[in-house]
């Protein structure tokens, strides 16, 4: 039986921590974690849908990017879809298929897992207006200007979202 490096106190074979004083069980079969460096993905809206470009998609966004990222639409988790009506936000709780693996990965490999994905440099974006749908679809519709550019997409009327925008782009959001 081995024992705390620590305090001392015996320990069982597959622990990892000690359950007296929380220290960490070196262990060469323990998988070591190792934030990820550099640019990384902080928020990821979805699903939106992008004028004038077929399929669903999720924007990933970074502190110097906008990523977009077609996905895959799934079916809708009736609890989760109740809680985001209801403006409560969970991390990767959307009608399409997992979100959540955008936070794990570095701007470069998302951009690559489809060759229609796309980025766009935040600090480039002049001008960002937001707005209703005029359907009445329950959706803000977003339009993007850089330079000669334009971008429109749509996405879900949720709060978190919007002031995501709000905060990315302070001093040149317009409603």
């Amino acid at each position: 039986m081995p024992n705390c490096a620590s305090c001392g106190k015996d320990l069982f074979e597959d622990m990892r921590f000690c359950p007296y004083c929380g220290h960490l069980v070196q262990s060469d079969d323990i998988e070591q974690f190792e934030p990820a460096r550099g640019e990384v993905v902080t928020a990821v809206i979805s699903p939106t849908h992008i004028v004038g470009r077929d399929g669903i998609f999720a924007v990933a966004m970074t502190t110097k990017q906008l990523l977009f990222a077609r996905i895959e639409e799934g079916t809708v988790d009736k609890a989760k879809g109740e809680l985001r009506q209801k403006g409560i936000f969970l991390a990767g709780s959307s009608s399409s298929s997992n979100i959540s693996r955008f936070y794990e990965m570095v701007p470069d490999h998302l951009l690559k897992e489809r060759p229609d994905n796309f980025t766009l440099d935040i600090d480039e974006i002049e001008a960002v207006r937001l707005s209703y749908d005029s359907d009445e679809n329950g959706l803000y519709v977003v339009d993007l200007k850089n330079g000669e550019k334009e971008l429109r997409f749509t996405m879900p009327y949720d709060r978190y979202y919007r002031d995501l925008l709000f905060r990315t782009f302070e001093g040149r959001m317009s409603w």
